[in-house]
C-alpha cells in the first residue's frame, strides 16, 4: 500500500454550511451585501483583496467590538457533514495522513480538525485581535484558489510528501487549483459543472470516500 495524504476542503465538504457567509452575518453584513460582494469577485469585477477591503468597511470594527470569545463562538457554530467522522476515522485507520486545507478561518479549521481527528489544519484566513482582545482585522493569504496551491506545496515540501501521493477532496471552485496540481481529485456529484469537469473522481457522499482511497493506494 502506498501511504497517501488525503486533503480535505472544509465548507460543504466536512461541514454543511458556508463559514464565510455565517461569519459575515454575525458581524452585521446583510445577506444582500454579502452576495453582492461575492458576486462581484466571482465575476472578476473586483480582486480578492478588494473584496476583503470592502468587507472590512462593512464590519466597522472601529465601532463594532467583537471579543475573541465571541468570534470563536461565531466560527464554531458548524454542523458536520453526514459521514464525515466515519470517513476520516476509516481513512486514518488504514494508515493514511489527513490534512484540512481551507480558504476559511483558522479557528473553525482547528475545531473541525480536532473533532474529526484530522492530523493538521491550515486555513488561509486568520482573525487578528488588538491588545484589548477585540477583533481588529482579517489576515489573508490572498485569493483562496492560488493560496491553497502554495500552501499544499509548502506543506508537502516540509513533510517530504510527493504531490503524486495526495488525494484532494472538495466541493468549491477554489479547489480547482488543487485539482490541477494533483493526480487524484475527488468532487461530489452535487458539485457545480466546472468542479465536476475538473475532478478525476466523483462520489455521492463521504460514505464512499474510504473505499475510493483504498482503490487509489
Amino acid at each position: 500500500m502506498t501511504k497517501k495524504l488525503v486533503v480535505f476542503d472544509m465548507d460543504k465538504t466536512l461541514i454543511t454550511g458556508n463559514t464565510w457567509a455565517d461569519f459575515n452575518t454575525a458581524l452585521g453584513v446583510s445577506h444582500e451585501q454579502d452576495w453582492n460582494l461575492y458576486s462581484a469577485f466571482s465575476k472578476n469585477e473586483i480582486t480578492y483583496d478588494a473584496w476583503l477591503v470592502e468587507l472590512h468597511k462593512l464590519y466597522k470594527l472601529g465601532e463594532n467590538k467583537h471579543t475573541k470569545e465571541q468570534v470563536l463562538d461565531y466560527l464554531t457554530q458548524y454542523e458536520l457533514a453526514e459521514g464525515a467522522a466515519k470517513a476520516v476515522q476509516q481513512i486514518a485507520t488504514t494508515g493514511h495522513d489527513t490534512l484540512l486545507l481551507t480558504g476559511s478561518f483558522q479557528m473553525t479549521a482547528d475545531a473541525v480538525a480536532f473533532e474529526l481527528g484530522i492530523n493538521d489544519a491550515i486555513a488561509t484566513t486568520r482573525c487578528i485581535f488588538d491588545d484589548e482582545g477585540h477583533l481588529k482585522e482579517l489576515a489573508s493569504a490572498g485569493n483562496e484558489r492560488q493560496a491553497k496551491v502554495v500552501t499544499l506545496k509548502t506543506y508537502c515540501t516540509e513533510k517530504n510528501i510527493d504531490l503524486a501521493d495526495c488525494i484532494v477532496v472538495g466541493d468549491g471552485v477554489n479547489m480547482l487549483g488543487l485539482f490541477e496540481l494533483v493526480e487524484d481529485s475527488v468532487a461530489f456529484e452535487s458539485s457545480t459543472e466546472e468542479v465536476l469537469a475538473a475532478a478525476s473522481h466523483l462520489i455521492s457522499s463521504l460514505h464512499e470516500l474510504p473505499s475510493l482511497v483504498e482503490q487509489l493506494t
